[in-house]
Order: C-alpha cells, then structure tokens, then sequence
C-alpha cells in the first residue's frame, strides 16, 4: 500500500486486491465509482464483468491484480488487471481474452493525469515481467495513461461502429438504406418466414428463457468456428455459456447484458449477446443457425436488434474489434486500438519484442490465409495455439 500526502493534506492510497473477498469488499464502491465516470467504453472494467469473470475462471494462472486509488477514503480509480501466464508473468486485462476493451475507470471529479501517473507508478516492483495491454481505445483514459509509451507496431486494430444518435427513428434508419440493401433485406426475411413466422425479442437476465437462449447460442457459434475452420480462444473456455447466463443486466436502465432473439415459428435461429453501457450497446456474441445460413439469418437479426436499439435511445451499435465486411457495411465510423507492452525485466522486454511484436502476429497471418480445408485441418492443433493465447 501506498499513501501520498499533498499540500492540502488530501491522502491519496493505492492498495492491490488479489484475491475474490478483496474484490467483494468493494462491488458498491467500484459501482458508484463506474456511474460517476460514466465511460460508455468501460464496460469491460465494470464491477459485475470483473467479478462475475474471476469467479468463473480464476485460478492459480489467473489471479487478479486490482489497482485502486482513494483519496481522503473515496474510491477515484479501479484499473483490473490479472496476473497470468504459467513461466512468464504477464499482467493483463482482467477477462482477458473474454474482455474486448482494455480501459481504467478514474472519477472525473480528480485528476486524470494524476491518477494515471499513481496508477503507472503502482506496477513498479510488482510480481509481473511485461503488462500486455491489448485492444486500447483511442481516447480512453487508458490511452492517455499511455500517451507518453509507444504502442506495438503491427498490432494496431480498429473497432467498427454505428452511430445511431443520426437516426430518429427506425423508419428513419431504413429510409438511409440504399434500394439494394432494402431489397436484400426484404428477401432474407421472405426466406425465413418459410419456416415459420419471424418474431424478435430481447431478453435480459432473469427472464426464463435467458440462460437457455445463451446455451443455443454458444452452440450456434461453436458450430460456425467448426464449419469455417476458424479460431475460437475465447470459446475454448469451460463452461463458457454459464459465465455468460450469469451475467448482470436490467431491462429498466438499460444496462448490462441483454439478448436479443430472432424465431421463426418456435425455432430460435438467431441471436446476439450484447452489453448496455453509459447508453453505448457492444454487440459481443452473434450466431446462427447453420443449417439455415443461406437466408442469412444473422443479418434479420441484427437489423432487428439495430431499430429496437434506436426505439431505446441507445447511441451506438459497437461492432468491437477486428474489420469485416459485414462491419464495415453496417457502421459508419471506426474508433482505433492499440496494443501495448510494459516490461518490467529483460524477459518481459524478450517477449514483448520477439514473440508479441513478430511471432504471434505472424503466425496468426498464416492461419487467417489458409485456404478453407487446411485452416479445418489446422483445429487439431488448436489447442496449441489456444496455450499460446491463455497460458
């Protein structure tokens, strides 16, 4: 623990919490602190993601490592981090590689770049080799935390999203499609409704039908990585979909985790997993029915979700990181990321140069431009390239 004393005696403490009944003790402070800083990009450094993941798949490679800041006994500062790797000490986001963006929550009533230069100063003499920050938004606090490291190169990445604040209405976000994309839209539907009439629905945690709509989903995407010889870290996690079942979310405020759920007739076919926060929607976890995939059920769906979001007042549809065309046709701006390592020793500075800056990005080059068959193949080694990530 650290305690710093100004001129007008305010004491400023930093303190780590390691272990889940530290994380307990502070679930109303870390609240309030998150509602106070009102982050839309801060979902992932909540205190219902932070505890909900520790205890679904903490353990001895996965510890966490919370710094906090008080001043004069106010929480102003929560930056989650977890220690992890088996040889090699990494200090990574918390949920990491569930987490999708690596942020801090600093009140915006304190200083901000006070509060980074403590928290930095914080990660001296701690128990890690490098600190790996992975998929940090432009103009987060995070970022300008950072503003005076250089991010890896090759690692940059950028996260697509839809502005819906532009849009007043449903009619008026159909109105902005172009005469294709209506026609199109128009025959995906006619094509599902041949096995049923379609109806949508969003669910959020408590309603009956929750946890199991997440379990078909989960299964839905674990079908599609199969089917397209895809990678899938996050996935490979153990009782995954009951992480997920678990969450928080409350369909009153609008915040937490909802589902949203596209039938035809009684056959759930598509669905998708998202998170409301600060008015700001992150689309996590989209599936289909593959059996279906040739009416595209994934896009009804997520045209259905866009208009009950814009019926809501949500601002934004955040389609998160790594570009596709299926991204890009559905936003119309890109918030950029960037990865960054801190080492802390000589073994820290070797793996983030050699393995983090080169080697993986490589490797996961190679694999993205196999052809179908080969990338299919490749699942048996896998489980390889899933240590590599998690380890």
């Amino acid at each position: 623990m650290d305690i710093h004393r100004n001129e007008r005696e305010a004491v400023i403490e930093h303190r780590v919490l390691r272990d889940r009944a530290a994380m307990a003790a502070v679930m109303d402070d870390w609240r309030q602190l998150d509602a106070r800083a009102a982050d839309p990009l801060s979902y992932f450094q909540s205190a219902d993601w932070c505890h909900g993941w520790i205890e679904a798949f903490g353990n001895a490679r996965r510890r966490p490592e919370i710094h906090l800041l008080r001043r004069n006994g106010s929480l102003i500062a929560v930056w989650p981090l977890m220690l992890s790797g088996r040889g090699l000490k990494r200090l990574e986001p918390l949920g990491w590689p569930h987490s999708q963006y690596a942020n801090i929550l600093i009140d915006p009533a304190f200083d901000g770049q006070d509060a980074a230069r403590r928290l930095l100063a914080g990660l001296t003499g701690a128990r890690h080799d490098v600190a790996l920050l992975e998929s940090v938004p432009e103009g987060s606090a995070l970022a300008r935390t950072l503003a005076g490291s250089t991010p890896l190169a090759g690692r940059a990445n950028t996260a697509a999203m839809l502005d819906l604040s532009v849009f007043a209405s449903p009619d008026a976000y159909a109105a902005s499609l172009s005469k294709t994309q209506r026609r199109n839209r128009n025959r995906r539907r006619s094509a599902l409704s041949r096995h049923g009439a379609l109806s949508f629905d969003v669910l959020f945690p408590g309603d009956p039908a929750f946890a199991g709509a997440i379990e078909t989903c989960v299964r839905f995407k674990r079908i599609w990585l199969r089917e397209t010889g895809r990678r899938g870290a996050g996935l490979a996690f153990d009782r995954f979909e009951r992480f997920l079942a678990r969450l928080s979310g409350d369909r009153d405020s609008l915040s937490g985790a909802c589902l949203s759920v596209l039938r035809a007739g009684d056959r759930l076919v598509a669905g998708e997993l998202g998170f409301l926060h600060h008015g700001h929607y992150h689309a996590y976890l989209g599936a289909f029915d593959w059996e279906l995939r040739d009416a595209s059920p994934g896009k009804t769906q997520m045209d259905m979700t866009v208009c009950w979001l814009i019926e809501k007042g949500v601002a934004t549809y955040d389609l998160l990181a790594n570009p596709a065309d299926y991204k890009e046709s559905r936003s119309n701006r890109t918030l950029a990321l960037e990865t960054y390592a801190l080492p802390a020793n000589l073994a820290g500075r070797a793996y983030a140069n050699l393995w983090t800056a080169r080697l993986r990005p490589g490797l996961k080059q190679l694999y993205e431009i196999l052809p179908h068959r080969l990338r299919q193949l490749a699942r048996f080694g896998q489980s390889l390239g899933v240590f590599l990530v998690i380890a």
